[in-house]
């Protein structure tokens, strides 16, 4: 009779394992089967590709794979439907969507802004550096896209990081320069100063939000500057001449 309920004891805990296997989401079977592979791949969401047996794995670090519902198998780039009379790539416009929900809740009381005159045709949203020269030649087109009704709002994009050491003592140059921006009482002045000489006196007395802006550059996806944000969320990387950006967004 011991001997029967020991192996009773035994295959109720069998069981139990198996059951708790099975109630086992397939975000949680990736998520595991990443951070078993590579401790920093932490997953955000799972969701499967409609009609597929694939899964949209969002990292928490922003980036964006493709899954078997296991784990074992991955690809990490564009995913593309096919349709009549060209390809889709998929991954750019959930990222898109993704990125014109976040910029729907951006405050431009935080941002660096330049009004378009008169009747505001559009408004776009700029991560930019002080000692970037693509970020200087974009902000010369700044006059040209205000007159024809586009505002431009900056966000802060320190491309050298916040810190030179890892101790997190010293702060790079960039980063002040931009909070230094940031903490000055005409922001639109300073900005055109810096942009202008690559200098400006240091201001770092202020709570900006340089390290937040930082943060939500890398989660849209953001690798340098410029990176231009479009009201619909698609993102240009890099300069583009203000006639050429007003044609883009359908004025």
């Amino acid at each position: 009779m011991a001997i029967f309920r020991t192996l009773g004891v035994v295959t109720l805990a069998m069981l139990t394992g198996l059951l708790q296997a099975e109630e086992l989401s397939v975000e949680d079977t990736i998520g595991k089967a990443l951070i078993n592979a590579q401790p920093n791949l932490i997953i955000k969401s799972a969701t499967q590709v409609p009609g597929q047996n694939l899964y949209e794995v969002e990292l928490i670090s922003g980036d964006t794979l493709y899954s078997t519902p296991d784990g074992q198998y991955l690809i990490h780039g564009s995913l593309y439907k096919t349709e009549v009379g060209g390809l889709v790539n998929v991954t750019e416009q959930k990222g898109a969507e993704k990125r014109a929900a976040l910029i729907a809740q951006l405050d431009p009381k935080e941002m660096v802004v330049f009004k378009g005159k008169g009747e505001e045709k559009a408004i776009i949203n700029v991560f930019t550096d002080v000692d970037c020269g693509y970020c200087r030649k974009l902000h010369r087109e700044v006059p040209r896209l205000n007159e024809m009704g586009v505002t431009v709002q900056y966000m802060a994009y320190p491309r050298a990081g916040v810190y030179e050491d890892r101790k997190q003592t010293k702060l790079t140059g960039s980063y002040k320069k931009l909070k230094s921006v940031w903490c000055d009482e005409d922001r639109s002045a300073a900005m055109n100063k810096a942009k202008a000489t690559g200098f400006i006196k240091e201001n770092l007395g202020c709570d900006a939000p340089i390290e937040k802006q930082l943060a939500l550059g890398a989660e849209f996806g953001v690798r340098g500057t410029p990176a231009i944000l479009l009201p619909n969320g698609e993102m240009v990387p890099g300069y583009m001449a203000a006639d050429e950006l007003v044609k883009k967004l359908g004025l």
